[in-house]
């Protein structure tokens, strides 16, 4: 029960302070470039209210994946040569706003763990970090809505993209499907877990200069 409650715990926390600075960090990438809309639409906040999505809170709470409600981003605002590696750049900045955050919850894990600090709150930050990194994968998975897909459609020819436009509400609930119950999910956390153990490394490496 305890256990239960912790990932409850960890997943609202999620919702609550992740979600908004993924948001944020995709949002702000945009204004930068030049598209206003982020501002428009009033997601340039760190509210968490502005960047709920319902089905995408659910998920996050029930399965420890979701996603949130960004803006509507304007590729056409863009003030830059290249309105491709922009909307990369756009697409990017989520996740690695996931995966900065992660890294900076590891670095205190192991800090308080060179202190002997091993408390309910440690477990919380932990528990976060890896949920960050697995939301960073989950989201790059090239599926409509998600970062990935932005990634691939700069990519896809308009003849393509047009064609597979009449199942793109069910692409999501296939792929959510093959992450809870099929070989999607165990890929996501090998990888996750690579990413975390990388994480670890670095930060033991460099801690390890200040905590002999």
């Amino acid at each position: 029960m305890s256990q239960l409650l912790l990932n409850i715990l960890v997943r609202a926390l999620m919702v609550f302070t992740v979600f908004p600075v993924r948001q944020y960090a995709r949002n702000r990438m945009a204004v930068k470039l030049g598209d206003d809309t982020p501002v428009l639409e009033g997601k340039l906040t760190l509210n968490p209210f502005a960047h709920m999505d319902l089905m995408g809170c659910i998920f996050m709470m029930l399965l420890g994946f979701g996603w949130g409600k960004s803006a509507s981003i304007d590729p056409r605002k863009f003030k830059t040569k290249n309105p491709r590696l922009a909307m990369i750049a756009v697409a990017l900045a989520g996740p690695a706003a996931n995966l900065l955050l992660a890294l900076i919850l590891v670095f205190g894990v192991m800090i308080a763990g060179y202190a002997g600090i091993n408390n309910a709150f440690v477990q919380i930050f932990a528990s976060i970090a890896l949920l960050n990194i697995r939301l960073a994968v989950f989201l790059l998975l090239p599926v409509p809505g998600f970062d990935g897909w932005d990634i691939l459609m700069m990519f896809l020819p308009v003849k393509f993209i047009w064609r597979i436009s009449r199942y793109i509400h069910y692409i999501p609930l296939i792929v959510i499907l093959l992450v809870y119950a099929g070989p999607l999910g165990s890929f996501i956390d090998i990888i996750s877990s690579r990413i975390i153990s990388l994480m670890t490394e670095l930060a033991s490496a460099v801690l390890g200069v200040f905590f002999r």
